[in-house]
């Protein structure tokens, strides 16, 4: 009696029921990886959130500088042109946007001249988003940087493949 009972339980603990845990595990595995995925935020996400921010401040041309071939692909740098610096009205229709697409823990920062300056985060991203007077002009600066973005990040080789330096030869 006591060995069918022992026999019985060890199926329940896991020694006979190893596939299934397994496949638990895989669907758990892929389940993450699914929404790491649809988490991860990328350089056109991010371009996207600053269009609608500058849209909705109704002032101004926005401009991105081209980061692409700069060694970082993770960055956004963008400037809403405008007249003078934008009053604060702006600047609240900029970060409402913000905060509704996900940019959260804004603080606020100290800034030079009378400006007004943030610290946002989004998904391992972080943007700092700027109203005020700057050589460029008057605007609503917009730098965004983050660790994954979708594309590759640069490459370096593995130590054991760069070559010692060759030593100099003298005449």
């Amino acid at each position: 009696m006591t060995a069918i009972a022992v026999m019985t339980a060890l199926p329940g603990c896991g020694g006979g029921d190893s596939v299934g845990a397994a496949g638990e595990r895989a669907t758990t595995t892929a389940r993450a990886a699914e929404k790491a995925a649809r988490d991860e935020v990328t350089v056109d996400a991010v371009q996207g959130d600053v269009r609608s921010a500058a849209a909705a401040a109704g002032i101004g041309r926005l401009d991105f500088l081209d980061t692409s071939k700069s060694g970082t692909p993770c960055r956004v740098w963008g400037f809403l042109r405008t007249e003078d610096v934008p009053k604060r009205e702006a600047v609240d229709s900029v970060s409402a946007v913000l905060t509704a697409r996900g940019w959260g823990h804004m603080e606020q920062m100290p800034a030079e001249d009378g400006g007004q300056a943030w610290h946002l985060v989004k998904n391992g991203w972080e943007m700092f988003l700027g109203a005020a007077k700057v050589p460029e002009g008057s605007g609503i600066v917009f730098d965004a940087s983050g660790e994954a973005c979708g594309v590759p990040m640069p490459s370096r080789p593995a130590a054991s493949d760069i070559a010692p330096p060759e030593p100099p030869v003298l005449p």
